[in-house]
């Protein structure tokens, strides 16, 4: 099934074109910063869901500020941010889980984003005024971090991102794409809010193992949640952490398989 999607939509091509040493890397296992030579930011504009993406900004950005802002929820893990509510989410999908509630609310985007093959995770992202998102490494290589950015306060140096020391600001009607596994960090200087759509797409080169990794993200997700107040998970060993991610995937992941998700309807 994933090899028929992956050719039709030239995910094929593109991950034969790929270093195939690329090896899927989860920061919950690892110790230290991610080793691995993809560049700070992605060259997507050549896929075909990328068009889709940037022509429907005007309806993502009209459609989450309908909202008028009563259902974002501070983002799971509030040590990352200045202040504990200060970065603000409204979860669509997180690595194949469905936020019905939400994808009710907001119809529009559940139907464009639909069309996206590979899409694992979906979110709103807003990051109030004066504040910022601290240097941190993501959780993992496998996919392109990509921002659709729909209000930009301002450009740098007042606000931006920055990965492994590159700069960039958000510019409306430009998406763009980096890599989650480097460090990178984010700032809101000005008196109003920023917003931009989130998601993560799984790369081609992994695209054959997209619900595996869904079950490992999951699963490590979890288990960092519910130790984030401590550092006894990451003082374990290496191999304990693995199993640990494993094994909650071992249980996560025979859902999945019969799953017909709704995040990408490519996806089966």
């Amino acid at each position: 099934m994933y090899l028929s999607i992956a050719k039709k939509y030239g995910y094929l091509k593109k991950a034969q074109l790929k270093n195939q040493e690329v090896k899927i890397w989860h920061s919950f296992t690892e110790r230290g910063e991610y080793q691995g030579a993809d560049p700070s930011y992605f060259d997507v504009s050549s896929f075909d869901w990328y068009s889709i993406l940037k022509n429907n900004t005007e309806v993502f950005k009209k459609e989450v500020l309908e909202t008028k802002g009563e259902i974002f929820i501070p983002y799971y893990n509030r040590t990352f941010s200045n202040s504990p509510e200060s970065w603000k989410i409204i979860p669509l999908f997180s690595w194949l889980k469905r936020f019905d509630t939400n994808l009710a609310k907001m119809p529009k985007s559940k139907n464009i984003l639909s069309q996206i093959p590979f899409l694992v995770s979906a979110s709103y992202s807003q990051l109030d005024n004066s504040s910022l998102i601290k240097e941190h490494i993501g959780d993992s290589n496998v996919m392109y971090r990509v921002h659709i950015p729909l209000v930009i306060p301002a450009g740098l140096p007042e606000c931006g991102i920055e990965v492994l020391k590159e700069r960039r600001e958000w510019v409306v009607g430009a998406p763009f794409a980096f890599c989650d596994a480097h460090k990178h960090r984010a700032w809101n200087n000005t008196s109003e809010k920023r917003i931009v759509l989130l998601l993560d797409i799984i790369r081609p080169e992994f695209a054959s193992k997209t619900k595996w990794i869904c079950a490992q993200m999951r699963s490590s997700l979890m288990l960092q949640f519910l130790f984030q107040k401590t550092k006894l998970i990451h003082k374990l060993p290496r191999f304990m952490r693995i199993f640990l991610m494993n094994f909650g995937a071992g249980i996560i992941y025979p859902f999945l398989l019969n799953q017909r998700t709704k995040t990408g309807k490519y996806l089966s």
